[in-house]
């Protein structure tokens, strides 16, 4: 029997594993052999039996003559198409193999048809292979241990080359089938940093800079590093700690006796105490750049970590760095820290919430990353300088306006309570007579005058504060200090071409024009360009993206509202670039109704334009910012509140309500998703029937004229019944006349719209009739898996589109949907917890209460999860129904980067695409098998 390693996240098996002699683990694609294996003595055919691997304890096939090889060459044939590089994966494999060893690792393999120096190092050490071939993540005392091993057998200089190799292509296997990129990452440079460790003398600190700094080493970087050694005059020490110590009087002196320029004629170590003056005086911009990722990464590690403590709090002025943004907001933080435990947050005016500090910092902060780019910003006045980010469309004009006003009554108060003794105090007088008299000298009436509107001032500017303090995509304005776009032409090419524009040279004419100087947009798309650029660079064809940013921003033109949402909050504008970027229907609907850009800053601003929700959707799905049981969720509570609108609309003269059916009822809407509908009313007799037969009508043509689809061709009796029924009529129909599969159409029932108690009526009636109190039959099972069977076969043309067939085809949605149906009519009748119209949660369920296995449902819902946002990210454009992945390899590629593919999308996209669809479908036959065993 098979021995199986489990591995979390993957199909539950190893890397290596032994292969059942009996049988292959898969079958073997039809007419599927490797180039050349007649000519290969016929290892394919299983001829060659004394090459037949036998897999050891250690996970390794080794020769073993008494052994056929058919059902491992099945096996590897799959792997090595599933390789990067097929032939190269068979050809390394081959050279590996006459080196003495076979490996029968997916994980090997698929690096062997990707890496060269994988094969070579196998080949060259092919004692190694087990080590290579296992899949374990090796935290930093096993990567200890195990270089140790390697420095006392070889010594030194190849003991660490010896680890070095076989722990990168042990994790570059990894990498290749799946692992996350932040453990690759990690354990890369947890390798650098054992090796540096083995070799480093004791009474040396090793500081980790750049990418190995970051614990962000790539396989082949350069490990950037700076030496300190420890003080050799602790006299001296001591004496710079006395002058330059800070306290709470100051420092008496700046100590740079020591100081001097480093660089390549320095020497290669200093000591610590000459290495923090260094950089705090003295050092070069990109030095000091450096330093953001200093770590203490080998040898004296304690002395180490006092050199990173020591290089943390820099500032760097003349050059913006991501530590810069971040020190500025800790700096802020601790000083509202240090007033909250003095228990003065609400009352000291300048460091207090919504206090002076609060304008001030937003300000400052603000100046600083926007003032290398735009010298008007550069005033050392607050209220100037907050003028100049107004006028320059930083700040929205309402919210510049309130914080000046309110900055201004602020100040007044501070300048009152510092009159009084001439003391610099910031704090209220508890009350009383003090009180009332500041209140007085403000013009205010009595004491509780005065706490309202310092109650009204404070709020309102923290939280204007917060949206700009805390913007999340100011750290994109970071780095060198490019010219703002269409002011340069060359750089602002040469921009463009580095994000991956094709012509840049006719995307700068466009850009040109969004950024015109006399529009107000023009202003703003100019000063947050750089949130934008990452955004539009994403998307498939970035030319387009900005096209259609021209077409939004000729649509807005003189209004300032639209342009000021942009202005207050850069995710709005990063938003914005993710719309135009993935969605021509979405722009259109921008270029519509300008005033729906503020629905990207702020969702309640347009909660009753459906249309401006929708874009909201749109661009927080492609923002990835939602997951796509998240995007259904909100397609969904659009598409309800359409429906609700129309009811209203149609003012029905009968209790009357909507059922939502399959995706609808199942808040699981895709973004070209029809809404299936039922209508039914409360009444009798021919007048009700006609009046609720005109609502459903008048419901559909609103719905329509909304822009979206609908359909009640899922009532009884079909396009041939009436469009609307009483529930007496349905329990009739459904008692006398329902075939199974409109009883089974009935487990995704909800009431969307219309009379509520009517709708609550209708999914307890149509819930009777869904479950089967007894559970399903295996007759009932049967008619399921040919009703199935019959749905691919007929409706999945041509027949060879089967395998991309997202919708109905092989491991599709339709074997999610039908394996979580038949689940719930076994066990749902019986246990009303268990039922629910939403499929992910049908399958979360019955997995909590262990009713199915857990590997079925972690397939399942793994299928359902990624092939819903396949489905999103190919409608998003148009909102065209897709139902298949397109044959065309660009149109691939274009997919895979907007499902965020990085690195090799369509490839990746493709393998994720087999495997999990690979399961889905086992998944799904495992559910049938059990319900007829």
């Amino acid at each position: 029997m098979a021995r199986v390693h489990p591995l979390p996240g993957r199909d539950g098996c190893g890397g290596l594993r032994d292969v059942p002699r009996d049988r292959p683990r898969v079958p073997r694609m039809a007419g599927a052999r490797p180039r050349g294996a007649a000519e290969r003595g016929g290892w394919w055919r299983g001829a060659a039996r004394d090459r037949a691997p036998r897999i050891h304890a250690d996970g390794v096939a080794r020769p073993a003559a008494t052994r056929a090889v058919v059902n491992e060459g099945e096996v590897l044939d799959e792997r090595f198409v599933l390789a990067p590089d097929p032939e190269l994966a068979r050809v390394a494999w081959e050279r590996v193999r006459d080196a003495g060893v076979e490996l029968h690792s997916e994980e090997v393999i698929r690096l062997l048809g990707f890496s060269t120096a994988a094969g070579d190092f196998l080949v060259r050490h092919p004692d190694e292979a087990a080590a290579v071939a296992d899949p374990s993540e090796r935290d930093r005392p096993a990567l200890d241990r195990e270089i140790a091993a390697d420095v006392e057998r070889l010594g030194i200089t190849a003991g660490l080359r010896r680890f070095r190799r076989r722990a990168i292509l042990r994790v570059a296997a990894r990498d290749l089938a799946g692992a996350a990129v932040d453990d690759v990452v990690r354990e890369i440079s947890d390798i650098a940093d054992a090796c540096v460790q083995a070799a480093c003398p004791e009474n040396l600190a090793v500081i980790a800079l750049g990418k190995w700094g970051g614990r962000e080493l790539n396989y082949a970087s350069d490990i950037d590093l700076l030496l300190v050694h420890g003080a050799d005059d602790p006299g001296a020490t001591q004496l710079v700690r006395t002058l330059s110590e800070q306290t709470e009087d100051g420092i008496a002196f700046k100590v740079d006796a020591a100081l001097r320029p480093g660089g390549r004629s320095a020497a290669l170590s200093r000591s610590l105490e000459a290495t923090l003056a260094y950089y705090e005086r003295e050092s070069a911009t990109w030095e000091r750049q450096a330093m953001i990722k200093a770590r203490a990464a080998a040898g004296d590690l304690a002395l180490g970590e006092v050199f990173v403590a020591g290089v943390e709090p820099f500032v760097y002025p003349d050059h913006l760095e991501l530590a810069a943004i971040d020190e500025v907001r800790r700096t802020k933080v601790r000083l509202e820290e240090y007033v909250r435990q003095r228990g003065k947050e609400l009352t000291e005016v300048k460091r207090g919430r919504g206090g002076i500090r609060d304008v001030e910092f937003a300000v400052q902060l603000l100046q600083i990353v926007h003032g290398r780019r735009d010298p008007s910003l550069r005033s050392p006045n607050t209220l100037a300088a907050l003028a100049a980010l107004s006028a320059e469309g930083y700040v929205a004009a309402p919210d510049a306006a309130a914080l000046a006003d309110a900055y201004r009554f602020l100040r007044r108060l501070e300048h009152r309570l510092q009159m009084v003794r001439d003391l610099q105090t910031h704090d209220l007088p508890p009350g009383g007579p003090a009180r009332t008299a500041l209140a007085r000298s403000l013009g205010l009436s009595d004491a509780a005058a005065l706490q309202r509107e310092y109650d009204r001032t404070t709020t309102l500017v923290r939280g204007i504060h917060e949206r700009l303090f805390y913007r999340p995509l100011l750290e994109a304005f970071a780095g060198p200090a490019h010219p703002r776009p269409g002011i340069d032409r060359a750089a602002t090419e040469e921009l463009l071409e580095g994000l991956g524009f094709a012509e840049p040279s006719r995307s700068y004419d466009v850009l040109a024009r969004v950024v015109d100087a006399d529009t107000r947009l023009g202003k703003v798309v100019r000063n947050v360009f750089p949130v934008m650029a990452p955004a539009l660079a994403l998307a498939a064809d970035p030319g387009a993206a900005l096209v259609r940013l021209e077409r939004v921003g000729e649509a807005v033109g003189a209004r300032r509202g639209p342009a000021d949402a942009l202005a207050t909050d850069p995710g709005a504008a990063r938003r914005l670039a993710h719309v135009v970027g993935a969605s021509r229907f979405a722009t259109d609907l921008l270029v519509a109704d300008p005033e729906r850009l503020r629905a990207l800053a702020d969702d309640a601003v347009y909660a009753d334009d459906a249309d401006a929700a929708l874009v909201r959707v749109v661009a927080r799905y492609a923002a990835r910012e939602l997951t796509p049981r998240a995007t259904g969720d909100a397609i969904t509570e659009v598409a309800d509140r359409v429906l609700a609108d129309a009811v209203d609309r149609a003012a029905p003269t009968v209790p009357f309500a909507v059922i939502g059916l399959g995706k609808l009822g199942a808040r699981e809407l895709n973004f070209a998703s029809d809404l299936d509908v039922m209508f039914v009313y409360e009444g009798e007799g021919p007048d009700d029937l006609a009046h609720g037969v005109a609502a459903g009508e008048r419901v559909m043509q609103l719905v329509r004229d909304a822009g979206w689809e609908i359909d009640a061709d899922l009532r009884p009796e079909g396009r041939n019944g009436p469009l609307a029924r009483s529930i007496a009529g349905f329990l009739e129909y459904w008692e006398r006349y329902a075939e199974p599969w409109e009883s089974q159409a009935l487990l995704r029932t909800r009431a969307v719209a219309g009379d509520r108690a009517l709708g609550r009526r209708f999914e307890s009636a149509a819930a009777d009739v869904a479950y089967p109190p007894d559970g399903v039959t295996v007759d009932r099972a049967v008619e399921m898996r040919r009703m199935r069977e019959r749905i691919e076969r007929e409706r999945v043309k041509p027949p060879e589109a089967d395998r991309f067939h997202f919708k109905l085809g092989y491991g599709s949605l339709a074997d999610v949907q039908f394996a979580a149906e038949l689940l719930l009519l076994r066990y749902a009748g019986a246990d009303q917890d268990l039922r629910t119209p939403r499929t992910l949660e049908a399958i979360e369920r019955l997995a909590e209460r262990r009713l199915v296995e857990q590997t079925v449902a972690r397939d399942l819902g793994e299928a359902f999860v990624f092939l819903a946002d396949v489905k999103n990210a190919l409608e998003v454009d148009r909102r065209v129904h897709a139902e298949a992945v397109p044959a065309a390899p660009d149109q691939q590629t274009a997919l895979a980067r907007r499902l965020g593919y990085e690195e090799y999308p369509r490839q990746a996209f493709i393998d994720d695409y087999l495997r999990i669809t690979r399961r889905c479908r086992r998944a799904m036959e495992r559910v049938f098998q059990e319900e007829l065993a």
